[in-house]
């Protein structure tokens, strides 16, 4: 299973690495072209050619994100992220629409704050209102910044934007992501 899963993963990276230039101008075709597959087998893996970069940021969470508070302190999981993301910067850069209006990303969202939330329930702490405010608040906060990083070429080293967005995430919710 494993091997079908590591095929299947460097598919899917030769996939994003054929996005060359800015995605809303290029054809699933065009992205196929450069990977080097048939549309069947890209559309085996994504729904548009929107999904790939989402499947790659979905790698960089599960690997980073998800794991602040459990295994990494937030200052590691956000600086593994960054980095992660940076190691496919040209992609990236060209992987989000410039009009960020044209799509809904509350359902791409939903994840992140569900995985942080169950992180402070496994703690035997509650998530109350406020604390739900905050993980939604950082989350998308955090899904803008990332955005924003690509879309201006991610010119700002990735420990920069990490530190800085670790300044931002709110007290209550850094002091729970610290180890216990």
């Amino acid at each position: 299973m494993g091997e079908t899963n590591r095929g299947s993963d460097e598919l899917k990276m030769r996939i994003l690495r054929a996005v060359t230039r800015p995605i809303a101008d290029m054809t699933v075709e065009q992205i196929c072209e450069g990977a080097g597959v048939s549309r069947q087998t890209f559309y085996t893996h994504f729904k548009s050619k929107f999904d790939v970069v989402y499947w790659y940021l979905s790698i960089a969470e599960e690997a980073y994100l998800y794991e602040i508070g459990r295994t990494l302190s937030l200052e590691e999981g956000l600086d593994g992220f960054f980095e992660l993301l940076y190691r496919e910067r040209e992609p990236l850069v060209n992987a989000f629409e410039k009009d960020p209006k044209k799509r809904e990303l509350r359902h791409r969202l939903e994840k992140p704050c569900n995985e942080f939330m169950w992180t402070i329930l496994s703690k035997g702490i509650d998530v109350g209102e406020d604390l739900r405010f905050c993980i939604v608040y950082t989350v998308e906060s955090a899904n803008c910044l990332v955005a924003s990083w690509c879309l201006n070429g991610m010119d700002e080293p990735p420990e920069v934007v990490s530190r800085r967005l670790a300044m931002c995430v709110p007290a209550a919710l850094a002091e729970l992501a610290r180890l216990a």
